[in-house]
């Protein structure tokens, strides 16, 4: 009889993370993956469609038309959206001091950089800048602003979120 026991097996493992859960639970989680999974189809299809429709009526009808169908009267509206991409940093080689010419404030960079934008932004922060709740917080906590200015001047809204994943 061998009474060996690997050290591994040795050791006080932690217990396995409760999984059990109520059988309307388990159902409720069931089907919001089904659905999850079958909005994916659905838009997938609706793309392909969409891409066939539009090849279609884009050789045959107007950008906007007016059928029947089933008895039903539909407006139909296609067209195409250009997205132009350029290489900025080509641009900026070749246009040299006259790159800026071309440029126009982009939102998402923005964004990013806000801390290096904000202080060349303030004359103009009233016109074009929103409160900030994390703004909001920092100023009460260094006592930039009193609490109680903030009373009554906002609405929160509590939205709820849920995902639902397979984990492999």
């Amino acid at each position: 009889m061998n009474t060996d026991i690997p050290a591994a097996d040795m050791q006080p493992s932690a217990p396995p993370p409760d999984t059990r859960m109520p059988p309307e639970t388990a159902d409720a989680i069931r089907r919001y993956m089904r659905l999850q999974l079958d909005i994916f189809l659905l838009e997938q299809e609706k793309e392909r469609l969409r891409d066939t429709l539009v090849r279609e009526l884009g050789t045959n009808v107007p950008g906007i038309w007016h059928p029947v169908l089933d008895g039903k009267p539909l407006t139909v509206m296609h067209s195409y959206r250009t997205t132009v991409r350029y290489d900025e940093q080509t641009l900026r080689e070749r246009l040299g001091g006259k790159y800026r010419e071309v440029l126009e404030p982009d939102g998402n960079k923005i964004r990013r950089n806000r801390d290096l934008v904000r202080p060349l932004l303030s004359e103009v922060l009233e016109t074009i800048g929103s409160v900030n709740a994390a703004r909001v917080e920092s100023a009460i906590r260094n006592g930039v602003v009193p609490a109680e200015s903030f009373q009554g001047a906002y609405q929160k809204t509590v939205t709820p979120f849920l995902s639902v994943r397979i984990d492999k």
